[in-house]
């Protein structure tokens, strides 16, 4: 029946409330090993753990999180977020997964109030919702906290569209401007929101509304705003270089990556194993052929025609086909990015498509084809049986994420790429493990020779392990390959300072605050003036130093050597005395002590 002689939602609030308890509390249980997770260090330092702009409401940091880019990303009200989730629990990791679950609880309520509005049925709203919630392909952007922008573009993405559907439905020019308000703060969280505009008008044409010039105009507004926002994303994204593994894949196999991601997430919908943090390129498979990958144009142009074969069947059919190709398509490496031909996070808007098919497939068959009541009763059993599968394999998928170890154990085991090797290259490093690290990275370089991302924490491996010619060799190569990457110029700083080259040592520091300024490297070229007797200069770099980051206990230890040395002691006293009630182990010894 066509949406327009439908008749209207009958809005029983005994039944709502139900709904609304089953799909919180299931999906607060699924994912409820999350909030034992810890900080998995991949991003998550980037947003939350060094990043000195979420540590205080000021004018300042809001104007900074507003015209900065973080992880080659622009999404400043994510930022935000993390900023309240800083001022009440500082560094906590439950606190930041206890935001994101509520988050994502929300979007499944949003989900069935959406399909309500759409369908009109309780039961499909209901499964749609459920099957969206607690999917397996949810729990990165839900587990990983670096991913919040996954689930709160989402909750603004999902409100545009119930009040684009209010407007709709009362012709009231509020819901018009809020729908246009939500789709700016999806984009101001994430910018993958680009592809609302035509998601709106795939909700007209499913409506029965004419796609004439006049509907299209109307939505004139709503793309200007995606516009604006895809050409920040392009710049933004522009200044920041993925590894190279892509510029390996042959041409042919390039051209065939959108095609496989199209099937590659239905299939991981219907069939969610082997689910992994990175899938790399070109895709592994079982015995290293790529014949999926060559296959997937020919799946795809099958699926295409006998959709547009069934398009007279099942309106709801055609709608969550679009739906998940228009909502994939930013996403599917038409223009190549990062160094992974897919994410689970890439799903957590699409996956409504596929859901709402599947929900209208068991809705069919309940209605039309099952004429007993033990046929319907056993569907029943069969979907709710489904979604407990679903929520467990959801509730031991969280426990991947519990550290960075456990996450890339899990990739290495199912995908050995090198950035899952660099990546836990990196956590060896931090944990003081050199050996396993310098293992590690050796990996990630025999896969990716120009990854030089590895080759710089090798260097700061090998510097740590008392290597320092290696690891200025590393360090070079690192910049040879990206002559931008600040923190190589900082990392071989280190090297030469341990070989007592200090002005080789302080010529990379400059080049590194001059691509990036940032409190460590101001820090350090400060260390290297006062040890070249420089103590003036040294001040000016501390200074520096404390003005980015007010807490850096390093920064007032030292300033107070140099105040020391040029004969300050009052105020080498307060700069001890500030490190000390920081904490920092150096600052509470003698004051005189180097």
């Amino acid at each position: 029946m066509p949406p327009s002689k439908q008749p209207p939602v009958r809005w029983d609030a005994k039944r709502l409330l139900i709904c609304f308890g089953v799909i919180a509390w299931v999906t607060w249980l699924a994912f409820s090993p999350s909030l034992a997770n810890g900080f998995t260090h991949w991003d998550d330092d980037v947003y939350v753990l060094d990043n000195l702009d979420i540590r205080a409401f000021t004018l300042e940091n809001v104007r900074r999180v507003f015209s900065s880019s973080y992880g080659a990303g622009y999404q400043p009200l994510t930022m935000l977020t993390y900023m309240v989730d800083y001022h009440f629990f500082r560094l906590d990791p439950k606190a930041y997964h206890t935001t994101d679950l509520i988050l994502h609880v929300a979007n499944a309520l949003l989900v069935f109030s959406l399909m309500l509005r759409l369908t009109r049925r309780y039961g499909t709203s209901l499964l749609v919702s459920l099957l969206f919630a607690v999917h397996p392909l949810r729990v990165e952007s839900v587990a990983w906290i670096a991913e919040r922008k996954d689930v709160l573009s989402a909750f603004f993405y999902l409100l545009s569209l119930l009040f684009y559907v209010s407007h709709m439905g009362e012709r009231r020019p509020r819901y018009y401007w809020l729908c246009l308000l939500a789709l700016l703060l999806s984009l101001l969280s994430k910018p993958m929101a680009v592809s609302q505009p035509l998601v709106l008008l795939l909700i007209d044409r499913h409506s029965n509304r004419r796609l004439d010039r006049k509907a299209v105009l109307a939505k004139t507004p709503f793309f200007v705003t995606v516009s604006a926002f895809a050409v920040i994303t392009f710049l933004v994204q522009a200044t920041a270089r993925a590894i190279p593994e892509y510029a390996a894949v042959p041409i042919l196999q390039r051209l065939c990556v959108p095609f496989y991601g199209l099937v590659f997430y239905l299939v991981k919908t219907l069939l969610p194993v082997r689910l992994c943090s990175l899938y790399p390129l070109p895709p592994q498979h079982p015995g290293g052929t790529v014949f999926v990958l060559y296959a997937a144009p020919l799946l795809v142009l099958a699926g295409a025609v006998a959709l547009y074969r069934a398009r007279a069947c099942s309106r709801v059919l055609v709608f969550g086909s679009l739906f998940y190709l228009v909502t994939v398509l930013p996403v599917l490496q038409v223009v190549p990015f990062g160094h992974a031909i897919a994410a689970d996070r890439f799903t957590y808007i699409p996956l409504l498509g596929p859901c709402l098919v599947l929900a209208q497939l068991c809705q069919f068959l309940f209605e039309r084809q099952l004429g007993s009541g033990t046929a319907r009763s056993a569907l029943g059993i069969g979907l709710a049986g489904t979604i407990l599968v679903l929520a467990n394999l959801t509730y031991h998928r969280c426990g991947v994420w519990k550290d960075r170890f456990s996450l890339w154990n899990d990739a290495i085991a199912k995908y050995p790429s090198a950035a899952a090797y660099n990546h836990r290259g990196a956590a060896y490093v931090i944990e003081g493990m050199y050996d396993r690290a310098i293992e590690d990275l050796d990996q990630a370089i025999r896969l990716a020779p120009r990854y030089f991302e590895a080759y710089d924490n090798r260097g700061i491996a090998r510097t740590f392990r008392g290597d320092y010619d290696l690891a200025i060799e590393d360090h070079t190569e690192a910049i040879r390959l990206n002559a931008r990457d600040a923190l190589a110029y900082s990392d071989r700083a280190l090297a030469y300072l341990h070989q007592g080259k200090l002005a080789r040592a302080r010529e990379d520091l400059d080049e590194a605050i001059r691509l990036q300024p940032t409190a460590t490297a101001y820090k350090n070229r400060g260390i290297i003036r006062n040890a070249m007797g420089n103590y003036r200069r040294a001040i000016e770099d501390f200074d520096a130093s404390v003005r980015l980051d007010p807490d850096h206990r390093a920064a007032y230890f030292h300033r107070g050597l140099s105040h020391e040395a040029t004969g300050n002691p009052d105020r080498a006293l307060r700069d001890f005395r500030r490190a000390c009630a920081l904490g920092h182990h150096a600052a509470c010894g003698r004051p005189g002590s180097k």
